[in-house]
């Protein structure tokens, strides 16, 4: 089986925290966020790279960077057996491994942990629990993300929570994301993990004139530096490592 990898970004300063890295990006996604920037790999678009040629890119530059990121779309479609096999092979490099995940495959994100193939783990946390499936895009089963905060926070590995405060869009409008459901997201991870020592990243949704899932959104506004820091203030009672990205 061929893991479903549409592209590879050989330098990155940002994707990986603290480390110069490669990332790498599979195409699919059960989730189809509105406000999502990737719609070709969501809707996996475009050919398929070959593992040879992802290990063969890192192998030419394993002197300058430190490690890979795995993104997507979502990492963890792929075949289980096939991405801990390919992810062996990329630690056998000395390259430490980070996944950006939307959590809704904790059996996968448990074993890889177990295995010990994963340095660091971003976990994008949607929206409180009565909006994921709206901000999803998708039905979505809410126990399977809360289980997935509970094993990342327990995991013994480096990781990140994340919410990308964006516009939800209602039968008849589209609004921001508002203080109070954010602070209930804030709530819910502490109440999942039974501790608020997390860090948690506020993201800006940046609006594309081409290139998101719902084209209502394209002339939208991006998130306000104001409304950012309006929420960092209120959930910081709940994350107090809250920062803004």
């Amino acid at each position: 089986m061929v893991l479903n990898i549409k592209a590879i970004q050989e330098i990155t300063l940002l994707d990986y925290p603290d480390k110069i890295a490669s990332t790498i990006f599979f195409g699919g996604c059960n989730f189809k966020c509105p406000s999502c920037h990737n719609p070709g790999l969501v809707f996996n678009e475009g050919g398929v790279l070959t593992e040879k040629e992802i290990l063969d890119e890192l192998e030419k530059r394993k002197k300058f960077i430190q490690g890979v990121c795995l993104t997507g779309g979502e990492p963890l479609l792929s075949d289980l057996e096939q991405l801990k096999k390919f992810i062996r092979e990329i630690k056998q490099k000395k390259l430490s491994v980070k996944l950006d995940t939307n959590g809704s495959f904790p059996e996968k994100l448990k074993s890889l942990i177990d295995s010990g193939l994963i340095d660091y783990i971003a976990m994008d946390v949607k929206s409180p629990a009565d909006l994921y499936s709206k901000v999803a895009g998708v039905k979505v089963d809410i126990d399977k993300i809360k289980e997935s905060i509970k094993i990342i926070s327990e995991s013994g590995v480096d990781y990140e929570f994340r919410t990308t405060i964006s516009p939800i869009i209602n039968e008849k409008n589209i609004r921001w994301m508002n203080v109070e459901e954010v602070e209930e997201i804030g709530k819910l991870i502490v109440e999942i993990t039974g501790k608020n020592q997390h860090k948690y990243y506020l993201q800006k949704f940046v609006p594309r004139q081409q290139g998101l899932i719902d084209k209502r959104l394209e002339d939208f506004s991006e998130t306000s530096v104001e409304l950012l820091k309006e929420i960092k203030r209120k959930v910081e009672k709940y994350l107090p490592q809250s920062k803004i990205r």
